[in-house]
């Protein structure tokens, strides 16, 4: 018997060490990366292997790093957005209330001034349409927060005056925060709900994300600061009309419940948007929403990330292992190494 004990601790140990192990290398990979970053950089990081999530968090204080639990900590996801928009698509899909096909003057009662695209093409990016509404006057707008004046009135004038697709017989990929734009009008004129609504009704409740939400419903959540380029504080992005390609504000806790969700089959609607549509060249494909590459092991790495003036993500995940990782920092997209965050989250998976 105290052999069979001594065995039993010993495995049990040996368990500890490798957790040990791999929780000092994931903090230390992370670590490397936040030291680059301006004082108040906080890192929220979770792994995910089938249903066990793992959170790791850090800050930069005083030119030290500390790790913080920051799970539920509040950030702004930017262009991850844009997954949650395109499955909001695949729903109504699935229930036979929209199809992929359907024209996008389908959705608004004036005469848009092209009648070519589709819901489709506004998802995976292929509309022709451009990153930004030509009405869009970026340079006269506030800096840090572009988006803020853009009202509606201007983007159905964009619509049924000026707007124009790129030229060419074949479609091709050209991300455009505006088709996200306009998609979410078009889910909202379909359903003739708010994109809140339909985000509330689809993903937010059923998944039970408590604490993601937009921007103007974000009263109740601490939000961890954003950080300009300069390391100085500046606020989210309030997105008005392209709510639907940047706003969501959440959390790496709630992130992994929606991630997860893509693990199990009998979810259609994310099975659907993960299917790709559209192939841009060999190591690229376009699902609905998601960006599609090839893991190390050989699978399909699904890809999105984002960024604002003050916050920058992304979220990797390979269905087929279970396998996921999601960062979340307010580090600004126009810090010179925002990349790194990218970069990090491809290291990390390979860490596990």
């Amino acid at each position: 018997m105290k052999l069979y004990t001594l065995i039993l601790i010993l495995l049990q140990f040996g368990n500890v060490v490798v957790a040990q192990n791999f929780e000092d290398k994931i903090n230390q990979t992370i670590k490397n990366y936040v030291s680059e970053f301006p004082e108040q950089t906080q890192f929220s990081v979770a792994v995910v292997s089938g249903n066990q999530i793992d959170y790791f968090g850090q800050i930069k204080l005083t030119d030290t790093i500390n790790e913080i639990d920051n799970s539920a900590s509040v950030f702004q996801i930017g262009s991850v957005t844009k997954v949650f928009t395109s499955s909001l698509l695949a729903q109504l899909v699935v229930d036979k209330k929209l199809k992929l096909t359907d024209s996008l003057q389908k959705f608004f009662g004036p005469k848009l001034n092209d009648q070519t695209i589709t819901l489709e093409k506004l998802s995976n990016h292929t509309s022709g349409l451009p990153r930004l509404p030509s009405n869009l006057n970026l340079l006269a707008a506030d800096f840090k927060n572009p988006y803020k004046m853009y009202a509606e009135e201007d983007l159905l004038y964009y619509l049924t005056t000026e707007m124009k697709i790129s030229e060419g017989a074949q479609s091709r990929y050209q991300y455009s925060n505006l088709g996200a734009a306009i998609l979410t009008k078009a889910l909202e004129n379909a359903t003739e709900k708010s994109f809140s609504e339909l985000l509330s009704e689809y993903i937010f409740d059923p998944l039970k994300m408590e604490q993601s939400s937009l921007l103007k419903e974000s009263s109740n959540f601490q939000l961890v600061q954003g950080l300009d380029a300069g390391g100085s504080s500046t606020p989210p992005w309030d997105m008005n009309q392209f709510e639907g390609a940047g706003e969501i504000l959440s959390t790496t806790s709630d992130l992994s419940r929606f991630v997860i969700a893509h693990f199990n089959e009998g979810k259609a609607a994310f099975a659907l948007t993960t299917m790709p549509t559209f192939m841009v060249n060999s190591n690229l494909r376009i699902g609905l929403g998601w960006h599609i590459l090839k893991a190390e092991d050989g699978n399909d790495l699904y890809w999105h990330n984002g960024g604002t003036a003050g916050y920058s993500s992304s979220v990797f995940m390979i269905p087929d292992t279970q396998k996921a990782v999601i960062l979340l920092t307010n580090v600004s997209a126009y810090h010179p190494k925002a990349s790194s965050v990218d970069e990090l989250g491809f290291k990390l998976l390979g860490l596990f």
